[in-house]
């Protein structure tokens, strides 16, 4: 083979273009979970004075902004998702949307974190970000909470949160929704609709 020095060259160019488009991702993936986090706490602060329908009114748009829903929904829907209309995958999104923010709005209860701490340093797992946090309580150890953040055509969307680094939230709606998509779009979206509600009227 020989030595094409041109080649050689242009190639080592790129590595500083690379390295800074690295670093962009990563900027952009924790300013995703900063938005998210940044609403929660809003929330955290005037936990007390607070309805659970309130808490779920303020933190929606955070959700709504920050979490890929379209792909988590393929996911939860599970088998049939790909025979349904665009307009029907963005209303079970729409829908999966409010069910999070709901459940995430009933946890909140008895809730003793004080905040937030994000590391600025990400890494790189299957071509996704993952964006490592802790919550900090208000008695005890942090508990650690990663993100796992990917590049959509929307921008960089949380795709999953992983609890002590290992549990999957995004595992645990499957689970807690398993088989839903089974009965068809309307009758799925129903039986969501009503799970939130019992989130929001305890």
């Amino acid at each position: 083979m020989v030595f094409d020095r041109r080649f050689f060259l242009a190639a080592l160019a790129t590595i500083p273009a690379l390295a800074a488009a690295r670093a962009d991702d990563s900027a952009e993936a924790v300013a995703a979970v900063k938005q998210l986090q940044d609403g929660q706490l809003e929330v955290i602060q005037k936990l007390g004075q607070l309805s659970v329908k309130q808490r779920y009114d303020a933190l929606r748009p955070a959700i709504g902004a920050t979490f890929d829903l379209a792909a988590m929904s393929k996911t939860v829907f599970g088998a049939g998702w790909d025979a349904l209309t665009d307009a029907q995958k963005a209303e079970w999104a729409q829908a999966l949307g409010d069910y999070i923010a709901a459940s995430y709005a009933a946890r909140l209860d008895g809730f003793n974190g004080k905040g937030f701490e994000r590391d600025d340093k990400t890494q790189t797992r299957d071509g996704n970000v993952v964006v490592t946090t802790k919550v900090i309580l208000a008695a005890g150890a942090p508990m650690p909470l990663d993100y796992v953040v990917r590049q959509t055509p929307q921008g960089w969307k949380i795709g999953d949160i992983l609890v002590d680094g290992s549990l999957s939230e995004l595992a645990q709606w499957r689970r807690s929704l398993r088989g839903l998509g089974d009965s068809g779009f309307a009758a799925s979206k129903a039986t969501l609709r009503q799970r939130t509600e019992s989130f929001l009227t305890p």
